[in-house]
């Protein structure tokens, strides 16, 4: 069978996108490439159009397309491809994989265009499918954490377990889609993406998160016990990157720093290769840093730390988001990072039922004391297999259908959530107005803010203009 690995153009019906590397679809690739033949396509990177789409898949006619989902934002844009696909090539077998059937895969399997889905993690349980599609009376059973219809009726065997030895699954390979294309992408208003070095590539060290914040479904996605690749097999597969051309790597875990002698192993790894290579990770626990830590990410060319603190208020932490986070901590070891010379960018949410509108107020205050160079606030989006979500549907603090809707997970700035607190209109204001008043406070602020942004100082204006007058909602 030919084997055709792809995901949307995510900018389909107006969405915000990225043109970051398909990290999940390179790993799956590398697991089926050694037995089966096997094709990388990616609409999203080339912003391509629907006849684009339609032209390649006539030209290729997979018999198996495997289409992966980043996120439930993009619910309707996957099912569009999936009737896209079936339309010009009826007789193909689609599988769907990633956040969408993995998070909510009682909505993903109402998609009649697709045939298979993988809930949970697909290394294994990918190849272990395309075995069972082989034969003349496939066992569909045996294989958990994979949805499919029999006789008409979908059954969804729940995942059992997760991949325990990280070390096993291969590096991603890009195969036929070009690494260095990914990585000369000049992103914009993507400052945690944002690479110092060009070109950058993306990797993942770990997978789980022990955590019980609310409004996160890490845990229901990889499990709430931290698996981690050790440093060995990280340090090869930067070599091979380093080999490739890459110049900067974006770690894009949530627990790089949990196993610290893991950590500390890596960066000292980082310090005697010697390489012009500059790194950091999209989101590091503050209370697992500490100077060493600090001078060793220095040392090993680290120059960003991206911190989410969530709340300036210690009782939201304890008692709402349920976050094991000490506020009274947090502005000295900003303070050490900072005499280091490392940017700080600290991340915020708003907006969370049982807060107040003086909790709120808090945050901002709390916020603005930092000695962060960049600071996000979001306003809490209730995300399908979280407590947030359960909450606010048991509490009817939403509007209905919200999974399916257009407008849930709208980049994070839209309010959604009613309480008799606050509505959704008024935490946009706030947070569009606070946002643009602590952070460009400064010339000085300003140019560094849109260095990190990797945009111009009149783009940055602009972005604050429209900001303002579009409650920072679809401004991008």
């Amino acid at each position: 069978m030919k084997i055709l690995l792809m995901q949307p153009n995510y900018g389909w019906f107006g969405k915000r996108t990225w043109q970051l590397h398909p990290y999940s679809l390179a790993l799956l690739y590398a697991c089926l490439k050694k037995d089966h033949d096997v094709m990388l396509f990616d609409p999203n990177l080339d912003n391509l159009t629907e006849q684009d789409v339609i032209s390649f898949l006539m030209q290729v006619k997979p018999k198996v397309i495997g289409v992966s989902s980043v996120s439930t934002e993009y619910v309707n844009v996957n099912r569009y491809l999936a009737a896209l696909i079936k339309k010009h090539l009826p007789d193909s077998i689609i599988i769907q994989g990633g956040v969408i059937p993995s998070v909510i895969p009682e909505i993903a399997v109402k998609d009649e265009n697709v045939d298979f889905w993988i809930v949970g993690e697909g290394e294994d349980r990918f190849p272990r499918l395309l075995s069972e599609i082989t034969k003349v009376k496939p066992d569909y059973a045996s294989i958990d954490g994979l949805a499919y219809r029999e006789e008409g009726k979908v059954i969804i065997n729940p995942p059992v377990g997760f991949v325990q030895d990280l070390d096993a699954v291969p590096f991603a390979d890009y195969g036929n889609l070009n690494l260095l294309t990914y990585g000369n992408q000049r992103l914009k208003f993507a400052a945690g993406l944002l690479p110092r070095q060009f070109p950058f590539a993306v990797t993942i060290t770990s997978r789980g998160c022990p955590y019980r914040c609310i409004f996160c479904a890490a845990s229901t996605v990889s499990g709430k016990k931290i698996r981690y690749r050790s440093a060995k097999n990280i340090l090869e597969e930067i070599d091979l990157l380093y080999k490739a051309g890459i110049r900067e790597v974006v770690f894009l875990d949530d627990h790089f720093l949990g196993d610290r002698k893991r950590a500390i192993e890596i960066m000292q790894g980082l310090i005697d290769r010697k390489y012009p290579l500059t790194w950091k990770c999209v989101n590091l626990y503050i209370h697992s840093i500490d100077e060493e830590i600090i001078r060793l990410m220095k040392e090993s060319n680290s120059y960003q730390v991206t911190l989410s603190i969530e709340s300036g208020c210690q009782s939201v932490l304890d008692e709402i988001i349920k976050k094991p986070m000490r506020l009274n901590k947090v502005p000295g070891i900003l303070h050490m990072i900072k005499s280091f010379g490392l940017e700080v960018l600290a991340n915020f949410v708003i907006g969370f039922p049982g807060e107040t509108w003086e909790q709120i107020r808090e945050t901002f205050r709390f916020a603005e004391q930092l000695e962060a160079d960049l600071i996000n606030f979001h306003i809490a989006t209730p995300m399908p297999k979280t407590e947030l979500m359960e909450i606010c549907i048991r509490e009817k603090y939403l509007p209905d259908n919200i999974i399916e809707s257009e407008e849930t997970a709208a980049g994070y700035g839209k309010g959604l959530i009613a309480t008799s607190e606050f509505t959704p209109f008024e935490l946009q204001v706030l947070r569009a107005f606070e946002w643009d008043r602590i952070n460009f406070s400064s010339q000085k602020r300003r140019e560094i803010i849109a260095r990190m942004e990797g945009i111009t100082l009149p783009e940055l204006e602009n972005w604050r203009k429209e900001t303002r007058r579009k409650c920072g909602v679809n401004i991008l």
